[in-house]
This record gives C-alpha cells, sequence and structure tokens, in this order.
C-alpha cells in the first residue's frame, strides 16, 4: 500500500514539474513573439515572427511611440515610419522639443536588422518652433522611388517653410542630404502630378513632384505676387527654380492700405469679419468669417464650420489655422492675401499630416458682400421677421441631418446625436433683434440668445445663428457654437 501510494506522489510531481516547464517555455514565447519588427517592404510582411503587435505599433503612430532612445531633454511630439534608406525595412523619423533650443529638431532613427533595433544616425534642426504649424512625413517626391523626408511650417517671422531631404546610406553611415530649401511669405505647397499606372505597375519612374512657392513682390505693386515653381533636376541632384509667374494686384490707395495693415491680427480680422462670395460657373462659394467668435463658416450646397484657432500676419495678407468642429483631426490652414479694399485671395489648404494637393474648389479671389448690398441684414437694422421665416418653413436641416422644427414658439431638434426641444421668443436689446431659447433638455442645441441672418446673398438659403450674450454694456458674441441651418 505504502509502495502505491509513493508511486503515485512521484508520478504527480513528474506532471507538476512538466506543467511548470510547459508554461514557462510557452511564457518565453509570448515575450519573444511580442518583439517589434519591421516590415520587409520588398516581400510584404515581417521578416521575422509575424505577430499583431507590429500591426498595433504601425498603427499607434499617433500615440507617440518612440522606438528610438530619446535623452532625457527631449520631448516627442511626433512620429513618422517610413523606409527611408531603400534597405526594405521602416526607418522612424521623430520630432522633439529639447529644453536647449525652442526649435524643433528631427531625430533619423534608421533600423538595423542584424540587431533588431532603431540606431539613432543624425538629428536635422528645422526652423519651426510652434509645433502647431509643423508637419512632415515621407513621400517620394522625385518620382524614382526614393522615399524623401520633408517638413513644412511657419518661422518666427511668419513666413512659410519646406525643407527636403535624402537619408543615403553610404559605406555603413546614413549621409542627410538637403534636395529643396525652399521659404516665402505667401503659401508653400506640392503639386501632386498623375504618374500613371507604369509607375505602380512595373516600377518605372514617374514624374517629379513641383514645388511652389508664394511670394509678395517686394519691388513691385503693394500687392503683387511672385508664383514661383522648382522642379527636381537629376544633374544637380536638388530642386530648382523652373517657372516664374507675377500676379498684379490692384493698387490701393496707401492711407486704405495703412488702415487695413496696420501690424495687428485685430485689425486684419475685423477687416475680414463679415461674408466673401467666389462667382463660380459651377455655383457661388460663400465663406462667413467671424473673428469674435473664432469661428469660419465654409458654404456652398453645405456648411462647414472651422474653429479659427490662430493667425500669423504677413506682408500683404494674413494666415489662419483652424480645426473642423465636428472633425478635429481635421485642419484646415488659409492663406489670405489683400487685393483690394473689398477683395482678398484665398488658398485653402486642407491638412491632416501636410499639404499634398493639386488644386482646391475653394481657391481663387473673393469679393466682400457689404450691408445693403446682401441678404445678411441683422434683425434689428433690417426689420426681417426671422420668426416668421423660421416658422413658415416645414423644417430645416443642419449638417449632421438633424431636422428642426419651429412652430408658434416652440422647437423641435431630432438627429442622430441631437433631441432637444424647448421654447424661443424674440427679444430686442439696444435696438437689434435676437432670439431667446430655453431648452427642456440637458444637452440643449440651442443655448441662450442668438443673432440669425441670412448666410448669402440668396434670401431662400441657408441661415446662420450666431450666439449673443447680454452683459451691462450691451450684447457681446458667446463662446458658445455658430448654429446653420439650411432649407
Amino acid at each position: 500500500m505504502k509502495k502505491r501510494i509513493v508511486a503515485v506522489l512521484i508520478v504527480l510531481a513528474a506532471v507538476l514539474i512538466a506543467s511548470v516547464y510547459i508554461a514557462n517555455e510557452y511564457l518565453i514565447q509570448a515575450r519573444q513573439e511580442q518583439f517589434v519588427f519591421p516590415v520587409d517592404a520588398s516581400s510584404g510582411f515581417q521578416s521575422e515572427a509575424k505577430t499583431s503587435s507590429f500591426e498595433t505599433s504601425s498603427q499607434d503612430d499617433d500615440t507617440l511611440t518612440s522606438l528610438i532612445d530619446l535623452r532625457s531633454d527631449e520631448t516627442l511630439i511626433g512620429v513618422v515610419s517610413q523606409d527611408f534608406n531603400g534597405d526594405g525595412y521602416d526607418d522612424q523619423i521623430n520630432a522633439v522639443k529639447t529644453a536647449s533650443s525652442p526649435y524643433i529638431s528631427l531625430i533619423v532613427g534608421i533600423y538595423n536588422p542584424d540587431n533588431f533595433a532603431y540606431e539613432r544616425e543624425a538629428v536635422i534642426a528645422t526652423q519651426i518652433i510652434q509645433s502647431s504649424s509643423f508637419s512632415f512625413t515621407g513621400m517620394d517626391l522625385t518620382g524614382d522611388h526614393r522615399t524623401a523626408l520633408v517638413y513644412q511650417g511657419f518661422k518666427e517671422n511668419g513666413d512659410s517653410v519646406l525643407q527636403a531631404f535624402f537619408l543615403l546610406q553610404r559605406a555603413g553611415a546614413i549621409i542627410v542630404k538637403m534636395i529643396a530649401d525652399l521659404s516665402g511669405d505667401g503659401s508653400i505647397f506640392i503639386q501632386q502630378v498623375d504618374r500613371y499606372d507604369e509607375y505602380d505597375r512595373s516600377r518605372a519612374n514617374g514624374a517629379s513632384y513641383p514645388i511652389w512657392v508664394y511670394k509678395s513682390d517686394s519691388a513691385g505693386n503693394g500687392t503683387d505676387q511672385l508664383q514661383i515653381c522648382y522642379d527636381w533636376s537629376v544633374s544637380e541632384g536638388c530642386y530648382k527654380e523652373t517657372k516664374r509667374l507675377r500676379v498684379a494686384g490692384i493698387k490701393i490707395a496707401q492711407k486704405e492700405l495703412e488702415r487695413i495693415q496696420d501690424g495687428t491680427v485685430e485689425t486684419f480680422a475685423g477687416f475680414l469679419n463679415g461674408l466673401w462670395c467666389k462667382k463660380s460657373p459651377d455655383g457661388d462659394y460663400y465663406v462667413f468669417f467671424d473673428y469674435d467668435g473664432r469661428e469660419i463658416i465654409f458654404f456652398r450646397q453645405e456648411e462647414e464650420i472651422y474653429e479659427w484657432t490662430r493667425s500669423n500676419l504677413r506682408r500683404n495678407g494674413i494666415y489662419l489655422f483652424t480645426v473642423n468642429q465636428e472633425i478635429e483631426n481635421l485642419q484646415r490652414r488659409i492663406d489670405v492675401s489683400l487685393r483690394n479694399v473689398d477683395e482678398i485671395n484665398l488658398r485653402i489648404q486642407d491638412d491632416v499630416r501636410m499639404l499634398i494637393t493639386e488644386t482646391n474648389l475653394w481657391d481663387g479671389s473673393y469679393k466682400k458682400l457689404l450691408p445693403g448690398s446682401r441678404a445678411e441684414k441683422e434683425g434689428g437694422s433690417s426689420g426681417t421677421d426671422f420668426v416668421r421665416i423660421l416658422e413658415q418653413e416645414k423644417g430645416w436641416k443642419m449638417a449632421d441631418d438633424t431636422s428642426v422644427v419651429f412652430d408658434g414658439g416652440f422647437y423641435t431638434a431630432t438627429g442622430d446625436i441631437i433631441n432637444d426641444s424647448g421654447l424661443y421668443t424674440k427679444v430686442t436689446v439696444l435696438g437689434a433683434d435676437y432670439i431667446q431659447f430655453r431648452s427642456n433638455t440637458e444637452n440643449p442645441l440651442f443655448k441662450g440668445m442668438y443673432m440669425i441672418s441670412f448666410l448669402s446673398d440668396d434670401s431662400t438659403g441657408a441661415l446662420v445663428f450666431k450666439p449673443y450674450k447680454v452683459l451691462p454694456d450691451g450684447t457681446h458674441p458667446s463662446g458658445e457654437k455658430t448654429v446653420l441651418l439650411t432649407r
């Protein structure tokens, strides 16, 4: 009996030891499989253990995870992972700020497949201080299937800058070669041209991307502008000027020019305030600037509302940095050039990472629609009965398809994310008419008082609900969102 018990205990001990050994081997293997390996671009899959951890790391670049060893005084503000040296493995470029310099730096990390690590090879100093105006990426600028590192932003004096580099592998070392160094007091954009199917199918070379630089012509008229095209020169190995165009501005009286451009953002923004229109065969384009409310509304067949976050003055215009109110990672940079006391030129740059567009339907010359020349008349000055207009329409629509109905002092708003109802009434303050709302819900669409106006010169079109608050010295725009309703 004792021998049988001892035999059972020996078997149990052997099973326990085997279980511990197997579990330990499994954990070691699991840890090894979590090691991140870069993608082998030539084969389309990883060179080592293929795990989901790489997919997470690759997709989560926006979470700012550095695979390069950073120093204690370096703060990570951006990451781009692409194959920059052409060895088939993804490298990593980190944008950092340090305590010793206000300028953003780019740290070049090249993947070494021999030791499965990212090695810090070079540091590129940029001319940019503000991270909100800075963007960088990798792209095939020259059309020969080489990925160039490109960064773009705005210098302290408001000038825009674009620089591009090749990261060349030479005798085991990385050489940083600058191929473009462009700047100007206007916008800079990369014109993406069609490279056709052969570029992707047969690895044949495609056309290079021209880079356009817009500058003020200091030698000519105060509002003249130079448009300079730079293109890739194979013989010189860098971008060279290939074309220069002069766009003549309209002569503005010096007194008017000084009134608009006194060197302050507030004065130029005050000049922009209001509705501007671009006439086009495919329909009119409207841009509504509201500096007090820090909003810009783009309206054609439907509206887009952007938060006006920052402004940079330049010689004959201003840069505006905006963020879409509905999609926060959709940023839009607006380059405004002064053409006349009632005319401006706009260049729109929709920016997720950086500008890579050829044309934009919003670009062009806009005329200001002045009070008295359009239908946007505020309630108190025009006598327009907006309550009657609201109630005559069976239903109004918002950009997210929310339906709003006004009827006899009661309103209802119904949509996927909005379900609101309450009361409204007309209020006159200091001779101006407002609509005051009182919601019955905890998350109201309308909050307080609004001044209503027509968005365009078509009085049958959209209505702008601009929020106001009443203070002892009068009414002032509030910090609430502007609401735009269409029929």
